[in-house]
Parts: structure tokens; C-alpha cells; sequence
């Protein structure tokens, strides 16, 4: 029962939140709930491969779905509509391959927390903070629909409310909390590789070299959705933020139009193809990073089998979705 209660919210959470600040979140937690080390880490694997799989059909679950919702290739009600029912396959998969291992035997007991230890006080205002910024995210496709403006500035609205409403909060001298402290918290290199990240396919892109890398690939896999497919499994070993940026720039929105079945396929695959080694996301090094025995041969062991029962599932889902016409345009 733990383990479906674990998956169901993540993939939930996920949907609406960061995948690494979920992953976060709930191994923190189990940690608090679980003491047997090897049924955490199998509650962790799940939840790794979940948060993938809840963060592949909202604009803002994952980075790479975002990604493809600022270029255009995915708008929201399509991308809802053609990527939830694969999302929750790939989460029913996976979560009853990990229960049918199980076989109903594992039991978990909470550890008791270290004698004197004492919990941090609750920062004033924690709620407030948590519910408007989710609720800024959420509203974002909105405030995109009804301005016109581009999504980033609807993010940039919400970042700038946030400090507005944290600075109201909290005293101007406690740099836990300012706007100060807040910016030496942030990952410059991630910003920084995701910005060399786009250079670098911008140019590839200028010279032409992507629009002949796909010719090439159309004449080795003469599939679009063969292609999509191996980019998932691409993920798993290279980062997939360029490979999307990649993507993006081998096929072009004339030839394949916004809400494509090939950028339905793009979007699911790039968000979980990652979860099928613990290196393919971020989410997953986070996993490795909080739970010291995982390792790469644990994680082919132990989550590879249900990420790829989750991940064939959800695939064919989308390919049967499709084929129905059932998929929004």
C-alpha cells in the first residue's frame, strides 16, 4: 500500500514541481518513515521513474517539456489531453511490476529519531510561499493563453511575486530567507550549461548541420516514432535537454506542426527515457546522491525492469492513442 500511496504522489506532485525538488522531497521523507534501507530503495527507485513520468505531460513538470512548450512544438490543452493517459500508463506500469515483485511482503518501520534531537522552527510564512508559487506555476499556461506573451515571462512574473511576498515576510537583516540569500542558493552552473547547452545547437542549427544529421537518420530509421523511441533510450545515457534541443532543431514546425504525434512521442520519451538508468535525470543522481547504497549496478537491478515495463506502456499507449485518432491537435 505504501509503495502505490509513494508513486500516486509523486507522479501528482511532479506534474506541478520541479522532478529533482520532488525526488527530494519525498527520499527526505521516506527516510523519516522508512528504517529498512533496501525497501527505501526500492520505494526510491519508484519515485524516481514516477516523478519522470507525472512531469512528461504538463508544460511545467519537466524541463524538457517545457522546453518543447516554449518552442512551440506542444501547446497545453493538446498536450494534457495526448500525454496524460500515457503518463498515469507508465505509472500504473511500473508501480504493479515493483508490487507483483514485492509480493505483498515487505513491511516498513518507522525509525525513532535521535535522542536530544531537536526540529528547526517553521519559517513564517512557509505555506503562503509554497501555495502561491505553485499556484503562480499552475496559472502560467493561462497568463500565456490570455496575454501572448511567452511563457518565460510568465514564470518571471511569478519568481518576482515570490520575492515580493518573502520580502514582506521576513526581516530585511535574516539572509536565510532575503532575495540575497536566495541567489547564492541558485545552480550557476546548471543555468550555465543549459545556456551553452542552446548555443550550442543554435549554431549547429545555423549551419544547417542538424537539418542534414535528420536526413540522414530518415534514411537509417525511415520511422519518426522509431526515432522518438531510441531518443528515450538516448536520455537514459546522454543528458536529454540537448537532445530535445537537438530535436527541435532536426524537424521543422512546417513539416511537423505544433501538437505532432512525432512531438506527442518527443515529449513523452525524452521525460522517461531518463528514468531507465539512475544517471539519465537528475532526478535520479539526486536519488543516488541522498541514498549512499544505491548504485549504478543496484539501480540496473533493482528499478531498471519495472522503468522499463513503465516505459513500454506508456509508449504503447500513445502509439494506440494516435492510431485511434484520439490525439488533439
Amino acid at each position: 500500500d505504501l509503495l502505490v500511496v509513494i508513486g500516486v504522489i509523486t507522479f501528482i506532485l511532479s506534474s506541478v514541481l520541479n522532478n529533482l525538488t520532488v525526488v527530494i522531497v519525498m527520499v527526505s521523507l521516506m527516510q523519516k518513515l522508512v528504517k529498512d534501507v533496501d525497501f527505501r530503495m526500492k520505494l526510491g527507485g519508484i519515485v524516481v521513474i514516477t516523478s519522470n513520468a507525472g512531469g512528461a505531460w504538463t508544460p511545467i513538470g519537466d524541463i524538457t517539456t517545457t522546453m518543447l512548450y516554449i518552442g512551440g512544438q506542444v501547446t497545453t490543452v493538446p498536450l494534457l489531453a495526448n500525454l496524460f493517459l500515457p503518463s498515469v500508463l507508465c505509472l500504473i506500469g511500473c508501480v504493479a511490476y515493483e508490487y507483483v515483485q514485492m509480493d505483498g511482503e515487505e513491511a516498513f518501520e518507522r525509525p525513532a529519531l535521535p535522542a536530544g534531537e531537536a526540529e528547526e522552527p517553521t519559517p513564517n510564512g512557509q505555506a503562503l510561499v509554497f501555495w502561491g508559487g505553485l499556484g503562480g506555476m499552475i496559472t502560467v499556461p493561462v497568463f500565456t493563453a490570455v496575454t501572448q506573451c511567452p511563457p518565460w515571462s510568465g514564470m518571471m512574473l511569478v519568481l518576482g511575486l515570490l520575492g515580493v511576498i518573502t520580502s514582506l515576510l521576513h526581516e530585511p537583516n535574516d539572509e536565510r530567507y532575503n532575495l540575497k540569500g536566495a541567489l547564492t542558493r541558485v545552480e550557476v552552473p546548471d543555468c550555465l550549461f543549459f545556456l551553452g547547452v542552446l548555443f550550442a545547437v543554435g549554431g549547429l542549427e545555423r549551419v544547417g548541420l542538424l537539418k542534414a544529421f535528420a536526413v540522414q537518420l530518415s534514411s537509417v530509421v525511415p520511422y519518426d516514432s522509431l526515432v522518438a523511441i531510441l531518443l528515450g533510450f538516448a536520455s537514459a545515457v546522454v543528458d536529454n535537454v540537448p537532445l530535445v534541443a537537438a530535436s527541435q532543431g532536426m524537424y521543422d514546425l512546417a513539416a511537423h506542426p505544433a501538437n505532432d504525434p512525432l512531438w506527442n512521442l518527443i515529449t513523452y520519451c525524452a521525460a522517461t527515457g531518463g528514468s531507465l538508468l539512475v544517471i539519465g535525470s537528475a532526478a535520479g543522481v539526486a536519488f543516488m546522491g541522498m541514498e549512499r547504497n544505491v548504485s549504478f549496478g543496484w539501480y540496473v537491478s533493482n528499478a531498471l525492469p519495472a522503468a522499463l515495463v513503465g516505459y513500454f506502456a506508456g509508449v504503447g499507449g500513445l502509439l494506440a492513442q494516435q492510431a485511434l485518432g484520439l490525439s488533439l491537435k
